[in-house]
C-alpha cells in the first residue's frame, strides 16, 4: 500500500516540475526556488520509496546480499543501512 502511494505521489510531483519547467521556458525564466523545492520533494519521496521497496524485499525473504547488489552495496552496507529501518507512511510533517 506504502509504495503505491508513494509511487502516485512521485507522479504528480514529476508532473509538477515538469510544469514548472514548461512554464519557466514559455516564459524565459525560472521561480526562484520553486525548481529545488519540487526537486527536494521529488528526491524525499524517492528515497521513502527505496526504503519501502527494500523493506518489501526483505519481507519476502530478499537476502541482504541480493538486496545490497541491486543499490550497489554490500550485504553488510544494505543491513547496515535498511536493517532497522521500519516502514511509517505517511512521513511525519515537515517542521515549520
Amino acid at each position: 500500500m506504502a509504495l503505491l502511494q508513494i509511487s502516485q505521489e512521485l507522479q504528480t510531483h514529476a508532473l509538477a516540475l515538469d510544469e514548472l519547467i514548461a512554464e519557466a521556458l514559455h516564459a524565459q525564466q525560472g521561480l526562484p526556488g520553486a525548481h529545488r523545492t519540487a526537486a527536494a520533494d521529488f528526491q524525499q519521496l524517492t528515497r521513502e520509496l527505496v526504503r519501502c521497496a527494500v523493506i518489501a524485499d526483505h519481507e519476502a525473504s530478499a537476502t541482504w546480499a541480493t538486496i545490497g547488489k541491486a543499490l550497489g552495496l554490500s550485504a553488510d552496507a544494505a543491513r547496515a543501512r535498511y536493517g532497522k529501518v521500519r516502514l511509517l507512511w505517511p512521513p511525519p510533517p515537515k517542521p515549520a
